[in-house]
């Protein structure tokens, strides 16, 4: 119980401070680009739609627990086509984290514009503009001590407007991404005085590698910075089957050791489930986090094609 009340009051002091409140972590984050960077919107030629919820440190009470839905797809100005031509993307997201006494519920309009360099690379530019709305639930804080810096009362606000950017660098077998989240750094004087968000800074990339027998090698890494906290990282290793299964491993910074696996149904509907085994001074409680994320993407040729066309299997 003393170990519950402490990371509750640590979450809290986390979030008021925000020296190192983070936005939320996603182990398929390779199947999920779109989440955190708005220039993946309208990448492929068909509308594709993520949905997922992560459970994790499942046994303490309050951990953060999040679920997300998001689609985009290409947007298209009258019937001529131009291959060597500018194409727009346009989508959607809403988000849902929970911690501790705290919840945030966002929802982001996104668009990107993709330039070629060549007959198969492009470079996109994205940006994306939403409202979140964050609550504070002070019943369900239990701390040692009470402060007088932190609100005692629930509290229920809106933050807007909130905006995002993104760059996003890819061809048939090569991906890098940059974005940057929280763009206005909106102040939190609802919660506690000087709190605001924090900037996030996403840097993703990957490559495929051909093997035998219809196998693809995909590695690839997600780091995170903001201004007051360490870099944090997730290294990953994908072992994927003509786009119809994958299985990998990767690790996260001081944090957990992950295993994910995907499944493809019907060529157009993706299932996934993760799992992190923690090794940081959690584990000593034996709690793990879990993942469980869907796909689905209409296009007609999204099964063994994809393989060969997109180096994010998204």
């Amino acid at each position: 119980m003393l170990k519950i009340k402490q990371l509750t009051y640590s979450l809290l002091f986390i979030a008021t401070s925000v020296i190192g409140q983070q936005t939320e972590h996603y182990t398929q984050y390779q199947f999920n680009q779109f989440n955190f960077n708005p220039a993946v919107a309208g990448t492929k030629s068909c509308i594709d739609i993520r949905t997922g919820y992560r459970l994790q440190w499942v046994g303490i009470d309050r951990a953060p627990q999040t679920g997300f839905i998001n689609a985009h797809g290409p947007l298209k100005f009258g019937k001529k086509r131009n291959l060597l031509g500018p194409k727009h993307g346009i989508g959607a997201m809403v988000n849902r984290d929970v911690f501790g006494p705290f919840s945030f519920l966002q929802a982001h309009a996104s668009y990107a514009l993709h330039l070629p360099i060549n007959r198969d690379l492009r470079l996109s530019f994205g940006a994306s503009i939403g409202v979140k709305q964050a609550s504070f639930s002070a019943n369900e804080l239990t701390s040692e001590f009470i402060d007088p810096a932190m609100t005692q009362s629930s509290q229920s606000f809106v933050i807007f407007p909130d905006a995002r950017l993104g760059v996003w660098l890819a061809d048939k077998r090569n991906y890098v991404g940059f974005s940057v989240y929280n763009l206005f750094a909106n102040s939190l004087d609802e919660i506690g005085p000087e709190s605001q968000l924090q900037r996030h800074y996403y840097l993703t990339a990957g490559k495929q590698f051909k093997l035998e027998k219809k196998w693809t090698f995909v590695p690839s890494f997600f780091l995170l910075k903001t201004k007051n906290t360490p870099v944090d990282f997730h290294l990953s290793a994908l072992f994927d089957l003509d786009n119809k299964f994958s299985i990998g491993v990767g690790i996260r910074r001081t944090d957990a050791i992950t295993a994910q696996f995907r499944v493809k149904l019907f060529d157009f509907i993706s299932v996934g489930y993760s799992f992190d085994y923690i090794i940081s001074k959690l584990n000593k409680g034996m709690w793990y986090s879990h993942e469980v994320t869907g796909g689905f993407n209409s296009c007609s040729n999204y099964g063994n094609s994809s393989t060969t066309s997109c180096a994010t299997f998204e």
